[in-house]
């Protein structure tokens, strides 16, 4: 009754966002609820909601807005739900939650929403049709450019901070949360209960980020990768600097913008031109490892 409501955003104390917090809190303190959740068709419910709110969503929406804060408390069921193949399989024929999802990440000024659908994305990629559904919507392009938001001094000053008093913060935070994402979706993580290996996935970061890069996305600490791609860099490994990043971001908010399917030779076809010319063996760039032939090779 309250997502039917036509003056639902101009209500000064809506019902649904109350609604949504208190389903949220439920589902966290027991996750089990989760499935009761899903048997009660819960999870149909909250996906109305949820795209009503998100189809509100602009660039003037605040953080304390009703449509906000929906969509954040119902990204944060959908990634409890996440845990069980039940609801997973449910959500797999939701096809509308991955692209309302994706829709979100669209708003990056709404930065700690974005961060909690990042987390939405990795939970969802511990299954594969999920993993696929949320690369063809774009999910991707949205998770590489969050990175190149990162401000590796802020980690390394060693001053207290908080996301409620700094903004570089919260932005700091949904970097290394879109590292994790980026790892769920290409199966970089290891261990049990991994995600699963995406070859598709995989093909396009290597392609994008360099296999050296690529490689290192399922390591602990994500600040050591957040470092190097906003730094400049020239190894055996990596030619790094502001001509590739400006190239990639390009590449990237134009995939962002657009509307078409995922290419699925997206991979084999972007190149970086300072990479053009370059011989490189295994991997290596022979010339700049004849200029360092001490760097230590893996």
């Amino acid at each position: 009754m309250e997502t039917a409501d036509e003056q639902l955003f101009s209500k000064s104390a809506p019902l649904l966002a109350a609604a949504s917090e208190l389903a949220y809190h439920t589902v966290h303190c027991s996750a089990l609820n989760a499935e009761e959740l899903r048997r009660e068709n819960g999870l149909e419910i909250l996906l109305e909601a949820y795209t009503r709110c998100v189809n509100v969503l602009n660039k003037s929406s605040k953080p304390t807005d009703t449509a906000v804060l929906v969509c954040t408390h119902i990204t944060r069921c959908f990634s409890v739900a996440a845990q069980f193949q039940g609801c997973r399989e449910r959500m797999i024929d939701l096809k509308q939650l991955v692209k309302d999802l994706c829709r979100i990440l669209y708003f990056k000024h709404l930065t700690k929403l974005c961060s909690v659908a990042t987390e939405c994305v990795s939970a969802l990629s511990i299954d594969s049709i999920l993993q696929l559904e949320l690369i063809k919507s774009g999910a991707l392009w949205h998770l590489l450019l969050f990175m190149f938001n990162y401000d590796f001094t802020l980690d390394e000053g060693g001053v207290e901070r908080s996301e409620d008093a700094n903004q570089q913060e919260v932005s700091n935070r949904l970097a290394k949360e879109a590292i994790k994402a980026c790892a769920s979706l290409g199966g970089y993580i290891p261990g049990d209960n991994a995600p699963p290996i995406n070859n598709l996935t995989r093909g396009i970061l290597e392609s994008l980020l360099t296999s050296f890069l690529a490689n290192q996305l399922g390591n602990e600490k994500p600040e050591e990768i957040l470092k190097t791609l906003n730094s400049n860099s020239e190894t055996p490994y990596l030619v790094w600097d502001n001509g590739t990043r400006a190239e990639l971001t390009d590449f990237l908010e134009t995939r962002r913008s657009g509307r078409e399917e995922l290419d699925l030779n997206i991979g084999s076809e972007f190149t970086y031109s300072a990479h053009s010319g370059e011989l490189r063996i295994g991997g290596i760039f022979v010339r700049i490892y004849n200029q360092q032939p001490t760097y230590p090779i893996q």
